[in-house]
């Protein structure tokens, strides 16, 4: 609470242009909590049990009329793609972690342009969600610049960035340079539509560096020294297909990733279906993938941390559906039906089962 205090007199100290009778309307406060209990059986070895919570409370502040700030904090460790946190080490107090922390404008000689900076949450399209590039919870650092032109049936979004992920004081900075354009086309009175597009991702000095997280190369290739072997120049494509009908929506997508630095296991997919949308109390929502993401497809840091573990090297199923209890409170169930290891007499089972009550205030 301290925290949270502190942060809003912050915010509320930036908009000093507003009147002491009003600041509150331009300050938001909102949060949310996931309880989770995990099953996860991986080969040979016992299953084992976790329970987990996710806690997150975020502050958003209007600056002026073109500028906001925003600042979460969240549970969890330092890892950049989970904000669980364990409920485990003899009843511990523990970690609240800045989990993003911006500033965004909206230039208003340029109408439809978005200038992001700071720690900020994932800007690039995902079709149906996919994950197979980037997990949910990964909140990149740098900046961003998000260009959007709306038309009646037609729309375009452009998105480049630089994003900062490893400074050294002896060596060259390992950094993302990424560019991404999505159209989006409405018919049948916009019952209907459909996304397409493609991105391009280089990791700059990648090769020969050491892994960008708690040197685990999840899956990716290294060396002898523990080094990655090869650098990371990505092309993705995807659709999204979507339909309304009376009481519910269908989404069919695709994923599709190719690393063009490596000559072989560098390639990715993904493809899934979603029906239904939990909002109003008594309503659902189903879904089901398959990917296949080869070694050196994508960087295995990155990419959806509860599919096979976390990492590359694997394919398999993920099923999962929800329910929407009472307002702001959701059930929710994910099984995963993996294999670690692409060559069939390598591979080794990975099944994970996440039971979820998450609530939002």
């Amino acid at each position: 609470m301290k925290i949270i205090t502190i942060v809003t007199a912050i915010l509320i100290a930036g908009a000093n242009f507003i009147s002491a009778a009003d600041w509150w309307e331009n300050v938001l406060v909102k949060g949310d909590l996931r309880y989770r209990h995990e099953m996860i059986k991986a080969g040979e070895n016992e299953t084992r049990n976790r329970h987990r919570i996710r806690a997150r409370v975020g502050i958003t502040g209007k600056v002026n009329d073109f500028a906001n700030v925003g600042i979460q904090f969240a549970t969890g460790s330092d890892d950049p793609v989970s904000t669980n946190q364990s409920l485990d080490n003899g009843f511990s107090t523990k970690n609240l972690m800045l989990d993003l922390a911006y500033l965004t404008m909206k230039p208003t000689f340029a109408e439809g342009l978005t200038v992001t900076a700071g720690k900020f949450k994932n800007p690039y399209f995902k079709p149906g969600k996919s994950e197979l590039l980037w997990d949910s919870d990964l909140n990149p650092e740098g900046g961003v610049l998000n260009y959007t032109n709306q038309l009646d049936n037609f729309d375009i979004t452009v998105i480049g960035a630089g994003l900062w992920i490893e400074e050294r004081s002896s060596g060259k900075d390992s950094w993302l340079g990424a560019g991404q354009a999505v159209l989006g086309f409405n018919f049948n009175e916009k019952k209907s539509g459909v996304k397409f597009g493609a991105g391009m991702f280089n990791y700059v000095n990648v090769k020969m560096y050491r892994p960008f997280y708690d040197d685990d190369a999840f899956g990716n290739s290294i060396d002898d020294y523990g080094t990655y072997m090869f650098d990371y120049e990505l092309t993705e494509t995807y659709f999204e297909i979507n339909h309304k009908f009376k009481d519910y929506s269908v989404t069919v997508m695709g994923d599709f990733v190719t690393n063009n630095a490596v000559d072989n296991l560098n390639s990715g997919w993904l493809v899934g279906i979603k029906a239904g949308k939990t909002k109003k109390p008594g309503t659902w929502d189903l879904r089901y993938n398959y990917r296949e993401v080869e070694r050196d497809a994508v960087i295995g840091t990155y990419t959806d941390s509860d599919f096979r573990g976390g990492g590359t090297d694997a394919n398999g199923h993920e099923v999962g559906g929800g329910y929407q209890i009472a307002d702001n409170m959701k059930f929710n169930v994910s099984y995963f039906i993996n294999k670690i290891g692409l060559e069939e007499n390598e591979q080794t089972d990975f099944n994970r089962l996440q039971v979820d009550l998450q609530l939002k205030f």
